[in-house]
């Protein structure tokens, strides 16, 4: 059975008035909240479709946990790979070379990261999602086994590089390498042709116009590493076991060769993901404001049906109905409003974000890195925002319950 507050609560509430604007700013408040809370979460999930997609494509670029040395290259690597894999967590293990170089094509050039990736390698499988044409890999690494003298050695190049330097698949282009070697002339940089292959499109312009893929042994040839490697790349079984994974793996590798470290993904884009983290907490703290604002509107409407409501409050304590009883019955008002708004907008901002995914919205290709808004609901996001909505809108009570219990009875009764 409910209590004496509550039944009264709801009969103010909901009874019909003489003033049917108290009635009309009720709906209002309700509706107030329900916006609030539908733009938040509506917003809070664009922004976690936005960091999904991003971390999706740089892991799709990036490995889980690479092993590097300050020494610039790693020697003993077959053995790392051999332990590497019993490590508990560890999908994969890779060796890769990574170098700065000069891309020169017919009329432009650009600086580039030259990045050398095996046959049959982790890295091989992600950069698959990438390459439209899945010929491409495989004449990638045909051609770096092809002992056709003179045969020039295959290079993948992101798209959005080729666009600016004009270069088509089958081109030739010139790789010039920062380390010089003595000849006659004197100090000279290393110089090589490489064949265009073919294009990858990762969605993420800034990797693909300076980022470019040989093979593993056209790399470690062309920047005269003999059998070394830069390091290895590792992917795991869970992303956001990364952290915990590379304390293992930096315990054996430094166990087989000194100077080597492994560094995972969060660390070493920490300052990407630290930014992410701060602009979404900003959109909250925001975005509830709306929410604060609506429940101004509780507030104005709990004190006009306080004013209204005078002479039964009066009689109501004459009857003796305590003070809190009598807060107690505009504090469960407040409370109904503002349940009654959260639980609307979340329906609603679910709905919004079914509608999203479903129909999608366009966007520029060329600034982001999806064609669409992508949108990610967590359920743990719609229960902060649930929560912190109704605790503002309880919070909004305060004032219009201490009024409503600080009223005298014999003052109201004497000149009402």
């Amino acid at each position: 059975m409910a209590s004496f507050p509550a039944r009264i609560s709801r009969r103010y509430l909901f009874s019909r008035r003489k003033e049917a604007f108290i009635t009309i700013l009720t709906y209002l408040s309700i509706i107030g909240v329900a916006v609030g809370v539908m733009v938040l979460n509506i917003v809070m999930s664009i922004m976690g479709g936005f960091e999904h997609e991003l971390k999706e494509r740089l892991l799709g670029t990036n490995a889980h946990i690479v092993v590097r040395s300050i020494h610039a290259k790693v020697s003993r690597w077959p053995e790392m790979v051999a332990e590497l894999e019993k490590t508990p967590g560890v999908e994969s293990v890779s060796p890769f070379t990574y170098h700065q170089a000069l891309l020169r094509g017919q009329n432009s050039t650009s600086g580039i990261l030259l990045k050398g990736i095996g046959a049959g390698s982790g890295s091989e499988r992600e950069l698959s999602r990438f390459v439209r044409d899945k010929e491409t890999l495989s004449r990638f690494f045909e051609s770096a086994d092809s002992d056709v003298p003179g045969a020039l050695p295959p290079i993948l190049l992101g798209g959005e590089l080729m666009r600016t330097m004009a270069v088509l698949p089958g081109s030739k282009v010139s790789l010039l390498s920062p380390n010089v070697q003595s000849s006659p002339f004197g100090l000279i940089p290393r110089y090589r042709r490489f064949a265009v292959i073919g294009r990858y499109n990762s969605g993420l312009v800034e990797y693909e116009s300076s980022l470019a893929y040989t093979t593993l042994k056209a790399a470690q040839a062309f920047f005269r590493l003999g059998d070394s490697v830069t390091g290895l790349e590792l992917r795991v079984n869970d992303v956001d076991r990364a952290p915990e994974i590379a304390k293992r793996v930096m315990t054996v590798v430094q166990s087989l060769e000194e100077g080597t470290y492994a560094q995972d993904w969060t660390e070493s884009n920490r300052a990407l993901w630290e930014a992410l983290r701060l602009e979404k907490s900003a959109y909250f703290i925001v975005l509830l404001l709306l929410i604060v604002l609506a429940s101004f509107s509780i507030i104005s409407t709990l004190v006009m049906i306080v004013l209204e409501k005078k002479k039964d409050i009066a009689v109501l304590r004459t009857l003796g109905a305590r003070s809190r009883d009598i807060g107690n019955i505009f504090r469960i008002q407040g409370a109904i409003i503002g349940a009654a708004g959260t639980l609307i907008g979340l329906f609603a901002g679910y709905i919004g974000c079914l509608a999203l995914q479903r129909y999608g919205f366009p966007l520029p290709e060329k600034i982001f890195p999806v064609e669409t808004l992508p949108v990610r609901m967590d359920l743990v996001s719609f229960l902060v925002v649930g929560v912190c909505s109704f605790l503002i809108c309880c919070l909004a009570t305060i004032y219009p319950a201490a009024r409503a219990s600080r009223l005298k009875p014999s003052e109201i009764l004497r000149y009402e």
